[in-house]
């Protein structure tokens, strides 16, 4: 089964490797749920705050390897994340949760 990456999901690894925040913020819902290393982030504000200590913290690329839909329509990405981190590269499972064309909630886990 071939799966069709949802422009939102495209946008948003095309603007992990920019600096525009605005952008990569505005690829989720205002009530976005984030949740990565054990943090859960919600809402445009935290979502940016994430983001930029991120960014400030270490320099990454995030690199999709594979695409699979899940039942209920959540879209999973497979993604090698290699950078100036401890642990680099790492694969990570990428759970999307589209919403409106956006991004209503994504997990990130090894």
């Amino acid at each position: 089964m071939t799966v069709t990456v949802p422009e939102v999901i495209v946008r948003y690894y095309q603007l992990s490797a920019e600096p525009d925040i605005d952008a990569f913020v505005s690829c989720f819902t205002d009530d976005a749920i984030v949740a990565d290393e054990d943090r859960t982030y919600q809402g445009p504000a935290a979502i940016r705050a994430w983001r930029e200590r991120t960014t400030a913290e270490f320099d990454y690329n995030a690199i999709p390897e594979a695409v699979e839909e899940e039942a209920g329509g959540n879209v999973v990405v497979r993604t090698l994340v290699s950078g100036t981190f401890p642990g680099s590269p790492v694969r990570l499972r990428h759970r999307f949760t589209l919403r409106d064309g956006l991004i209503g909630a994504l997990d990130i886990r090894p």
